[in-house]
């Protein structure tokens, strides 16, 4: 997170006035209503990062601040704040707090599934091309992978994942919507699926992205979790919330399987990520207006896909993954070569390129650098 000079100097001044043994209460932290989506930004010095799915406005405002407030009780281990988390979290999800774990981002909670399911050659299905760190992480512990080609709407075939379950299979795993296709499958799809997975398998579905997400259809399935299956959904607090270099995710389930994710978990969470995920929960209009205008960015990028010709698959992240014309590798040599960095390759998509919603001026610089790039390519 990038700290405003006035920020900086307000938390110096917390550290000189306040007791290095004096505990701070976090409470939550005044919203700003209809202010600006971001804290003030920086003249742009380096390359344009369209390549990571990051959010460029950042944390919101009140999460911003108590981060800075924080610095002064930052010598102290979080636990008592971590429950109180989970308690704003099980209000905000509608569950118990027994059915949550948090974990440092989503990625650590995907790896602790990834060995719990896959140690020792257990199988695991998941979908080509998809988001890796569960099944790279899995493969690593000895898991058998069977990774099964989306369909020609590049969704996840539910038809063929569901006929690859064998005796063998422990978990299947959904990232919904998908990284790096952006498209999602609707509720009317997946909970026929769920209920038709053996007991002992376990379906965890990745709902990083589920925020933007547009479609009526698509919605989470955490109100399935109260059924007797073992169903896993995992959330993060580094794309709607912009804290990706903060790292707070949680996962919701059944108490027994919340019991065996917590088991394999190897960190703790900081105070700043515990702070700043509360604080963030309750900054709904900074949510609402980062959502409204990564949504708005991404209809302009469809739009100018659409009238150069481009294809591309619906999307329902802050991405979008589309169809260049030419090799990924030359089409990333001209991007750069305009100060622009975009995303890599993904397998067997050759020619397809992922390209992160960035700020509106990024958004404007990216579509100024795609117009220039295809008037090369078709002369």
């Amino acid at each position: 997170m990038d700290l405003s000079r006035r920020e900086l100097l307000a938390a110096s001044a917390l550290l000189l006035a306040r007791p290095t043994g004096a505990l701070a209460e976090p409470g939550p932290a005044p919203t700003q209503g209809a202010a600006p989506a971001s804290a003030p930004r920086p003249a742009q010095t380096g390359p344009i990062l369209l390549c990571w799915n990051e959010n460029p406005y950042g944390p919101s405002p009140a999460a911003r601040a108590v981060i800075s407030n924080a610095i002064p009780v930052s010598c102290r281990y979080p636990d008592e704040e971590n429950k109180l988390l989970l308690e704003a979290l099980a209000a905000h999800e509608q569950v118990p707090v027994d059915h949550l774990v948090t974990g440092t981002g989503s990625g650590e909670l995907l790896r602790a599934l990834g060995f719990l399911c896959g140690h020792n050659g257990g199988e695991i299905i998941a979908a080509l091309p998809t988001y890796s760190e569960l099944t790279d992480y899995a493969k690593w512990a000895g898991a058998s992978l069977k990774l099964v080609p989306v369909d020609k709407e590049l969704k996840h075939d539910l038809n063929a994942m569901r006929a690859a379950v064998s005796e063998r299979t422990r978990a299947v795993y959904i990232c919904n919507p998908n990284n790096p296709t952006g498209t999602a499958l609707s509720r009317e799809a997946l909970d026929p699926f769920i209920a038709s997975m053996p007991d002992p398998v376990t379906v965890i579905v990745d709902e990083a992205y589920m925020d933007f997400a547009d479609l009526y259809a698509v919605a989470s399935v955490s109100s399935l979790i109260p059924k007797k299956k073992r169903l896993v959904v995992l959330r993060t607090f580094s794309k709607i919330h912009g804290m990706a270099g903060i790292r707070m995710g949680y996962a919701i389930s059944r108490p027994d399987v919340i019991q065996e994710v917590a088991a394999a978990t190897m960190t703790t969470p900081n105070i700043f990520a515990v702070r700043a995920a509360r604080a963030s929960l309750g900054d709904q209009a900074f949510l609402t207006s980062t959502r409204r205008r990564i949504l708005a960015s991404r209809r302009k990028i469809t739009a100018a896909l659409t009238r150069l010709g481009l294809h591309y698959a619906v999307p329902q992240g802050n991405f979008v993954f589309f169809d260049t014309g030419m090799p990924l590798a030359r089409f990333t040599e001209l991007m750069k070569a305009r100060n622009i960095l975009v995303g890599r390759l993904f397998p067997p998509y050759d020619t397809w390129c992922r390209i992160t919603i960035g700020t509106e001026p990024e958004t404007d610089a990216f579509l100024d650098a795609l117009h220039s790039v295809t008037s090369t390519r078709t002369t």
